[in-house]
């Protein structure tokens, strides 16, 4: 017994060598790879309609939610995120067309790219949110009215297109009455040919509008006259006097 034992204490000794390498090989291992992360290999390809569709085994909605969180957690690297500059924002584009044809009702995805998405300064990109907001707000659903809105906002402040912004507001102003939004988004041309520095024509829209316009709440009559006297250069007996004809022509 007596002669094992130093048989014994050799054997530790060599597991606590080979544990003492193991731990070293480790900790040189970690040196070298401590700034070696996940590369991010950018906006992923998209597919069709129907491959979509098949990825959930014929299930659109499912198909559009697994989507829909996969395209927010896109960039999403776990130690950081990768930059809006550094997304394909026309490939995006078709991500979002794909799963608004999956489920044209929730505002899920045009909330994403009108708040997340829309924060890009590059004017190219901005263009490609524009186009995709403009087409979800003409959907006969619910309130989607607000994505042109959002689509006129983004068209000013991220595109700089003053002309593209005034066309999305006539389309807003001229949706059927049947859709119900507030007076002052159909006011919304008026507003943008302020911002765009022709006062003479958003006084003269705003004030036939005030003029000849139905059911206008008496917070709707008060923002415009408003706008006409502080933003448009309109006395306040001038537009007292449009409001005494509206009363008794209405």
């Amino acid at each position: 017994m007596d002669a094992a034992f130093p048989k014994t204490r050799n054997g530790l000794s060599r597991v606590k060598m080979a544990l003492a390498v193991v731990l070293g090989v480790n900790f040189l291992f970690w040196c070298g790879s401590q700034d070696v992360y996940e590369r991010w290999s950018g906006v992923p390809p998209v597919p069709d309609r129907t491959g979509a569709v098949m990825m959930t085994l014929g299930d659109p909605e499912f198909s559009y939610r697994v989507l829909a969180q996969s395209l927010q957690n896109i960039g999403n690297l776990g130690v950081s995120t990768a930059p809006l500059k550094d997304y394909d924002y026309h490939m995006l584009g078709k991500w979002f067309f794909l799963l608004s044809s999956l489920d044209p009702v929730s505002d899920y995805v045009p909330t994403l790219a009108a708040y997340y998405f829309g924060a890009t300064r590059v004017p190219a990109d901005a263009a490609v949110l524009v186009r995709y907001l403009a087409a979800v707000g003409q959907e006969p659903f619910g309130e989607k009215w607000r994505w042109m809105v959002q689509a006129i906002y983004l068209a000013q402040h991220r595109v700089y297109n003053e002309n593209l912004a005034l066309q999305l507001a006539e389309k807003l102003s001229q949706m059927p009455q049947s859709v119900k939004m507030p007076g002052w988004a159909r006011q919304m041309p008026a507003f943008v040919l302020e911002k765009k520095g022709d006062k003479a024509a958003a006084r003269a829209l705003m004030e036939d509008m005030l003029r000849t316009q139905k059911n206008l709440s008496p917070d709707d009559i008060a923002n415009m006259a408003f706008f006409l006297v502080h933003q448009a250069g309109m006395s306040e007996q001038q537009v007292l006097r449009i409001l005494k004809e509206r009363g008794r022509k209405l």
